[in-house]
């Protein structure tokens, strides 16, 4: 008797609508999936299969769409019109509550970082109403659940309105063991007990989780008692944060964007930021901040905006146990606000670098606020780094080769004068305000150190610089006022009462 050989799968292409239609077998729109199919054939995916989606929803509330381990997949959904919802939604009333689903789909590729054999794309899909009861820390929880994946893009994706009760939070995405890249995504009005509002990040290896997040926005997400108010990485390599906004997030104590543990030799925790504003992040407890890690944390930023408020630190090192694995290295042009520290360490900060308790919301924003864009407009103008210098000051920090320095969250050219942060605002557009000088006296001292870097002795606040004409060209502390970016001609300093006339 001839033994045969069993004869190997190959992928194929699906199409997917809410209800199905025609033999229901996906083979075309005319044919398509329903849910129940779907769900189905997703259970014995071939790797590389691909899977369109009709805009509408899709309720799948009913169990879990888990992919077969070991596979990767491509879906896409609706980018032309009414999006491709996936919700958990069993009652139908548009809320997460006890009633709904605890998760909507769960892959697991089974392979390491770089791998890409098992590939998953995830394109113009919403994740919604999903409601976690359990404290199941692998299992029945989070809207999306990237398991053991070498290789996953989820792109312009919108995850809202998802509740995690339980102890582990990540209620839109559990990313776990798993190298991650997240673009043009938007999460907002997710909540938490615990461990992210919205976004989960955790490993068991020091050579994964890997997460880049991209042309992000995380705006409103609610974690009500620990670690984050949208993001939480307990353990893993890395969080890069590129081009992106972070503003609105709240949490009862330890960061209201953003919480993650320091580095050891299993686990790297580094968290890069770059291009990005952090901003409006409040918490429930007194001396808090928007970014909060332990002392042994890694912190790389670049061109980027992390102020203070009247309340929030901008950022936070717990505990008063020096680590000789702390490092935090700016890569310049950042307005960074007060840091709260009980170990007394290096930072290294940059010329170019704006930093300290003067550098509050409401002195480089104003009454601006995020608008409908999903970037909030600086008021007054800092100046940032192009697209070149950026790539240069970030060369060695161990970011994807592909990100894209050289535009913005809006996708504006970051050329000439424009200002550091997630929205490359023109210096014209900012620098407008016309004011009647007031009169000079003589009670302070400016004093220069020779390359246009000012300093007002025996003033601590914050000054303003305007150009001969008139025009509010900088905002700064007193300690460093950098007028090295700005062309040559005549300037005012305001420190209070006192005005410095000064030549570039």
């Amino acid at each position: 008797m001839t033994a045969m050989a069993s004869m190997p799968a190959f992928a194929a292409t699906y199409y997917v609508t809410p209800d199905g239609a025609g033999t229901k077998d996906g083979s075309s729109w005319e044919n398509a999936f329903g849910v129940a199919e779907f769900r189905t054939k997703a259970s014995t995916n071939v790797n590389g299969d691909v899977y369109y989606f009709e805009g509408g929803l899709y309720n799948l509330s009913e169990s879990t769409v888990i992919f077969n381990v070991g596979t990767g997949a491509t879906l896409i959904g609706n980018a032309d019109g009414e999006r491709t919802v996936f919700s958990g939604d069993k009652d139908g009333n548009n809320n997460p509550d006890s009633t709904d689903a605890g998760r909507l789909v769960r892959f697991q590729a089974n392979t390491v970082h770089g791998n890409s054999a098992n590939k998953i794309i995830i394109d113009n899909i919403d994740f919604t109403c999903v409601y976690t009861w359990e404290d199941d820390d692998h299992g029945n929880m989070t809207a999306l659940m990237i398991d053991n994946s070498g290789d996953v893009v989820i792109k312009n994706c919108h995850f809202y309105n998802n509740w995690a009760q339980g102890q582990y939070g990540g209620a839109a995405a559990f990313l776990y063991r798993s190298s991650v890249r997240l673009e043009n995504c938007i999460f907002y009005n997710n909540s938490a007990n615990y461990r992210g509002g919205a976004l989960r990040i955790c490993s068991n290896h020091v050579d994964k989780g890997i997460i880049t997040i991209d042309n992000c926005v995380f705006k409103n997400n609610r974690n009500y008692h620990t670690f984050g108010g949208a993001i939480f990485m307990g353990h893993g390599n890395s969080i890069n944060i590129i081009n992106s906004t972070i503003a609105n997030n709240q949490a009862a104590s330890d960061g209201g964007a953003i919480y993650f543990n320091g580095y050891n030799d299993s686990f790297h925790c580094e968290l890069r930021i770059v291009n990005s504003t952090i901003a409006g992040n409040t918490t429930d407890a007194d001396n808090d901040a928007q970014i909060v890690s332990t002392q042994g944390a890694h912190i790389n930023i670049a061109n980027s905006i992390i102020p203070n408020d009247e309340e929030e630190a901008a950022i936070m090192f717990k505990g008063d146990t020096e680590n000789e694995n702390f490092e935090f290295v700016s890569g310049g042009y950042n307005y960074v606000g007060n840091i709260i520290d009980n170990v007394d360490k290096e930072l290294v900060w940059q010329d170019t670098d704006v930093h300290g308790e003067g550098c509050s919301y409401e002195a480089i924003f104003g009454n601006n606020t995020l608008n409908s864009d999903n970037v909030i407009i600086p008021d007054v103008f800092y100046q940032g780094a192009t697209g070149e210098e950026v790539k240069t000051a970030v060369a060695s920090w161990g970011l994807p080769d592909d990100i894209n320095y050289d535009v913005d969250q809006l996708g504006n050219q970051r050329t000439g004068d424009i200002s550091m942060g997630a929205y490359a605002a023109e210096k014209e557009s900012i620098s407008t305000s016309i004011i009647e000088l007031p009169r000079y006296d003589n009670s302070l001292r400016l004093i220069s150190d020779g390359s246009s870097i000012y300093t007002v002795e025996g003033y601590d606040g914050m000054v303003n610089v305007y150009s001969v004409s008139g025009a509010l060209v900088l905002k700064t502390i007193a300690s460093n006022i950098n007028l090295m970016n700005q062309p040559n001609g005549l300037y005012i300093i305001e420190a209070g009462n006192t005005i410095f006339k000064v030549i570039r």
